[in-house]
């Protein structure tokens, strides 16, 4: 039989691993055993979902990036993309990998299957290829770019900047890579407060399933509009979401997901972008006051005709911010305007880039800052553009490297001035092709990062924010103590 205390303590450890979900939980070693110190150590496993791609006419490659860890202690490992089906928890087979990497590496990519069938995929990492490892999704129809990194699943999710206008296709994707069903319910806000009356609950997400909603078609008559801010709650099991947003001709792409906070920091606005809407909600029951800053190259700024935003409680407010990098890129840094507020938000910003008749359209979020080393797989040289944002008031050190087919990556060291945002050009690595970048501050204020990926002749775009990659995990303070077994 086993004692309460040892019940406890299992309980604990399977806690920590739900928590950490990326890392096996093994016995203490090393510091960590001998004095219970808290430390950090090279995640073991990797797991990431990529959404359906919805690329209709258009193609999809997918990159896998494997930077790896100094502090790993695996002799080997192995990453794999593999299509989501009826897996054996449904009755299926397992589908075969669309590719493998058992070397650190940035080159590795696969193509999508044909289609609106091409299903979500499992892009999963083991042993030294799981720290750090980073699975993107890119998808190129006409002059359009659609982009997204592969996400862990979750409980919780906020998008904000969705439509539901007519000839916009919007659409919430929830999928289920567990073995078991998850119940997921929709809350969606727009400027009047949350929309009532919604199809948006109790959605069964099947085991090993997508389900693919438009958005539009989840709201009742009179209620559908543009800057919506949509929220994803799973009151079972997990799933991985993500919203594309499709506005026809003036272009599409993934809207990322962000969290409530008090403060909100909006990095990767382009300098060329041509026009800018921040959209900002708030679901709590006090209302937002928040002052707008700018981090662009001269510094800190007040935009001029947007110093502040007003946004009453359970509504969403936009305004319309035009050209307002003025060729300079940039990152939007929200505070709040009083003394002694603390309403959370979310906030995000649709970015505009091209002329009337030749656009296409970005999206951007409130996000944390780099932490300790970011990944962003999927770069070519030419097409690839680092944005670095530093709202602090102490200047940055920021390490960027380019890591392709194995060998040791191309590090560059940048300077991130306080209050700043600079563009960087990443190094191309040896043998050219697909590779990934890296970055990695060094000293000083805290950087946000963006990676844009571009096209040589055209408008097309997409923009994804860096965070941290999760190469390592901290171990708590632990001992080992053998007596806590005994009944």
């Amino acid at each position: 039989m086993i004692s309460r205390t040892t019940q406890s303590l299992l309980g604990a450890v399977g806690v920590l691993a739900l928590a950490i979900g990326v890392a096996e939980v093994h016995p203490p070693t090393g510091q960590a055993a001998v004095t219970g110190t808290a430390v950090r150590t090279a995640v073991q496993n990797n797991s990431l979902v990529c959404p359906p791609p919805l690329q209709g006419s258009g193609s999809t490659v997918y990159s896998l990036a494997a930077p790896g860890s100094s502090s790993s202690t695996a002799s080997s490992g192995s990453a794999s993309l593999t299509p989501l089906s009826a897996a054996p928890a449904t009755g299926g087979s397992a589908a075969t990998a669309l590719v493998q990497q058992t070397a650190l590496g940035g080159a590795t990519t696969a193509k999508a299957a044909a289609g609106d069938k091409a299903p979500a995929l499992i892009a999963a990492a083991s042993g030294t290829t799981a720290p750090g490892f980073t699975t993107q999704q890119t998808t190129t129809d006409g002059s359009s770019i659609s982009g997204t990194s592969c996400t862990q699943s979750a409980t919780d999710f906020w998008f904000v900047g969705a439509d539901s206008n007519k000839g916009s296709n919007d659409y919430v994707e929830l999928t289920n890579v567990e073995d078991v069903s998850s119940d997921v319910d929709i809350r969606i806000f727009n400027p009047s407060g949350e929309v009532e009356g919604t199809q948006a609950s109790n959605i069964e997400v099947p085991a090993d399933q997508t389900v693919s909603l438009l958005l539009s078609t989840l709201l009742g008559p009179g209620n559908t509009g543009t800057s919506l801010a949509v929220h994803v709650i799973v009151h079972t099991g997990r799933i991985a979401a993500a919203l594309h947003a499709d506005s026809g001709s003036e272009g599409a792409d993934w809207i990322p997901a962000t969290t409530l906070a008090t403060s909100q920091v909006i990095a990767g606005l382009p300098g060329d972008l041509s026009d800018a809407t921040l959209v900002v909600a708030d679901p709590g029951a006090a209302d937002a006051d928040l002052s707008i800053h700018l981090a662009w190259q001269g510094g800190l700024i007040v935009p001029s005709g947007h110093d502040s935003i007003h946004v009453k409680a359970g509504q969403v407010t936009s305004v319309d911010l035009g050209a307002i990098t003025k060729g300079q890129p940039a990152a939007l840094v929200l505070t709040p305007s009083g003394v002694g507020q603390t309403v959370p938000f979310i906030a995000g910003v649709q970015v505009v880039r091209g002329k009337s008749g030749s656009t296409d359209t970005g999206y951007l979020a409130g996000a944390v800052s780099v932490g300790q080393r970011a990944t962003a797989a999927g770069n070519t040289a030419g097409t690839t553009t680092l944005l670095l944002s530093n709202p602090g008031t102490t200047a940055a050190s920021v390490k960027v490297g380019s890591l392709g087919a194995g060998g040791a990556p191309v590090d560059q060291t940048v300077q991130v001035a306080a209050g700043t945002t600079v563009s960087v050009s990443p190094q191309t690595p040896t043998g050219g092709g697909t590779f990934a970048v890296t970055v990695e501050p060094v000293s000083g204020g805290p950087v946000y990062a963006a990676r844009m990926i571009g096209t040589k002749n055209g408008p097309g775009f997409t923009i994804q924010q860096l965070t941290d990659d999760r190469s390592t995990v901290q171990i708590p303070q632990v001992v080992q103590d053998g007596s806590i077994l005994m009944p």
